[in-house]
């Protein structure tokens, strides 16, 4: 931990009140670190954005797209987590954290040359390996420079990057994609993580190296300490299990649903890309008031066992399941509109106080350790099935709802549309299948975040802060 910020921490575990003053460098670290996430987030979202082009150039079907989003992405991401967050606990995570952002992002600039689908899958694979030691390596270095009840809201502002991803994504890749095409997207969104990477290398300090002459055992200790027996640790404590269970329901819900938001609007109530893109742009400056809320909550209403990070998330997920199901059946745009923004708010009450959890209850040796597990569940289960459990309903309704007296769907309607030169009915009958398809594949994916809200509550029952929550 840093200078007063190790202090401060060490008088919260002993009990004491104590008010922690941010010095400059904590503001530098926490405002690199967003901006790092932020890039993390837009790489990755980026192709929600630019599917729909994409897809008709390369004649590709919503089960390819979802296997883009979802298992190329998240498989990866999550298996890369894992040992990079095992060389966080013995390594400098100032250098190891410019090194993965300058991998992810070339491999962001790299799609924009992709040929043809399996190159475009194995730059989706780069960009995943290298954004999968983001979050760990990110969120261990805050935990060692910010004291429990200071966690909500620092891992809110960091947590704010989705947001901000959410609403420059319409506007630097849908906008450049209808100009330049998708291609020039990809790159334009990949090169500016090199200059973060450069930052990162040349002014991120390693705490640990503070701490390294006062507490010579404790570092050893976290040097030999095995994965197996951390991951032991970690399973044996059921708060941190409903909360990895919970995490890997939102993101099986978030993930289906985000993938093909801007689809569904231009399917089934006609926008065009760049409105889409602009109402999910604004989807995510309201989420920016959800991050913040959510964040202030949980630290108000902590209690010595920190229960809020879970509750706060918890009730966020309930109301973020009620407005997207309703968002996704209506037929009438006007009322989806709010309804969507509403889910906005509601889906990020839960970006600081989750990731604050994990770093509560997990101990202090393991922070990386831990926060790749959870980011496991997280994409591994959510990440790759939900893309893919709507991109499968999404398809499979389609193929229902298409009248069979016009032949097969996939067969009538290539990438979802049409033939050119196909008949006026068939190209009809194929939009109204393909818009069906997706509408139904959403409502059903939403109703996982309900399931995570189950989870959470029960975690709130046994979870207990590794220290004493400062007032």
């Amino acid at each position: 931990m840093s200078d007063a910020v190790r202090g401060g921490a060490d008088k919260a575990e002993a009990g004491a009140t104590t008010k922690i003053v941010w010095r400059p460098y904590h503001v530098y670290i926490v405002g690199l670190l967003l901006l790092i996430t932020i890039c993390n987030y837009l790489d990755r979202i980026v192709l929600n954005v630019l599917q729909e082009p994409i897809k008709r150039e390369l004649g590709l079907s919503d089960w390819q797209l979802g296997l883009l989003s979802g298992p190329a992405f998240a498989l990866f991401y999550s298996v890369a987590g894992i040992p990079v967050a095992r060389l966080a606990e013995r390594t400098n995570r100032a250098r190891l954290m410019a090194a993965v952002v300058a991998v992810w992002s070339t491999m962001t600039a790299l799609c924009g040359v992709a040929q043809g689908f399996v190159q475009l899958l194995l730059f989706r694979v780069g960009v995943g390996m290298g954004e999968g030691g983001c979050l760990p390596v990110s969120h261990s270095l805050l935990a060692d420079n910010f004291s429990m009840r200071q966690r909500g809201m620092v891992m809110s502002i960091v947590s704010t990057a989705p947001s901000f991803a959410t609403i420059l994504a319409p506007i630097v890749g849908g906008l450049i994609a209808q100009h330049w095409g998708w291609r020039a997207a990809f790159i334009v969104v990949g090169l500016p993580g090199l200059l973060l990477a450069l930052l990162a290398w040349l002014t991120l300090r390693e705490p640990r190296e503070r701490i390294e002459a006062d507490a010579p055992a404790k570092v050893e200790a976290k040097s030999n300490s095995t994965f197996l027996a951390d991951l032991g640790v970690l399973l044996r404590n059921p708060a941190f299990v409903m909360l990895v269970i919970g995490g890997a329901f939102i993101g099986l819900a978030y993930n289906g649903v985000t993938v093909f938001t801007v689809s569904f609007m231009m399917r089934t109530h006609g926008l065009t890309l760049g409105e889409a893109g602009g109402v999910v742009g604004l989807g995510g400056m309201l989420g920016l008031a959800g991050t913040f809320l959510g964040g202030v909550a949980a630290d108000k209403l902590a209690d010595a066992r920190g229960r809020s990070y879970v509750l706060v998330p918890a009730v966020g997920g309930v109301l973020t399941c009620l407005f997207y199901g309703l968002a996704f059946a209506q037929q009438n745009w006007a009322l989806g509109l709010p309804l969507l923004l509403a889910a906005s708010v509601a889906y990020n009450l839960k970006n600081g106080p989750m990731y604050a959890a994990v770093q509560n209850i997990v101990p202090g040796t393991m922070r990386a350790t831990g926060a790749a597990v959870f980011m496991f569940g997280a994409t591994v289960i959510g990440g790759m099935t939900g893309p893919l459990i709507a991109g499968g309903v999404s398809d499979s309704v389609a193929g229902r709802a298409f009248p069979a007296a016009l032949g097969a769907f996939h067969a009538a309607c290539p990438g979802g549309r049409a033939a050119k030169g196909a008949a006026t009915e068939v190209a009809q009958a194929c939009a109204q299948a393909s818009a069906a398809g997706l509408q139904t594949a959403l409502v059903v994916v939403s109703m996982g975040f309900l399931l995570a809200a189950g989870f959470l509550v029960l975690g709130a029952r046994w979870l207990k802060a590794n220290e004493p929550a400062a007032a």
